[in-house]
């Protein structure tokens, strides 16, 4: 996104309309502004390149078949769970501690790609944040490393 939004238009916690510059974003890897603000963003202003229908219609199916054949995208969930640590693929961690399809009520570590947890049906949100615990705490028991979340928890 740091490539093409050239602006932003949002509305901060008191209210108040407000436009950022792509500078103003304070982009960087997985990130931006919004991750500390409360902020909602209405709009954005993006500059797209013009290009060939077909060839973009053609990369677009690339993508999606690469995304349909590594990743649980029959199933809800919030995307990708956990974050790929320096040193480190989360997804080859908690494959190797043995949790794929490991589940907690309808939560589960998905059998097709371990860094996702999916809905089965019938998961709560406790369901999810009870697996996501347990997979963390596996993880730190097998192999020492500490996971950290890629999806935010809102809430309660």
């Amino acid at each position: 996104m740091k490539e093409i939004v050239e602006e932003v238009i949002s509305i901060d916690e008191e209210g108040n309309l407000q436009t950022l510059s792509n500078e103003g974003m304070d982009f960087s890897y997985r990130h931006s502004r919004f991750k500390e603000k409360q902020d909602i963003i209405i709009g954005a202003k993006l500059q797209l390149e013009k290009g060939n229908a077909e060839e973009i219609k053609a990369k677009m199916d690339t993508y999606k078949k690469a995304r349909e054949e590594k990743q649980p995208t029959n199933m809800p969930s919030a995307g990708s769970t956990f974050k790929r640590g320096t040193n480190y693929i989360s997804a080859q961690l908690i494959d190797q501690a043995g949790l794929k399809g490991y589940q907690i009520g309808g939560a589960e570590v998905s059998k097709k790609h371990a860094g996702f947890i999916v809905n089965t049906g019938n998961a709560t949100a406790d369901d999810i944040l009870e697996l996501i615990d347990y997979v963390i705490k596996v993880v730190y028991e097998k192999f020492g490393k500490i996971l950290e979340l890629e999806v935010e928890v809102i809430g309660e």
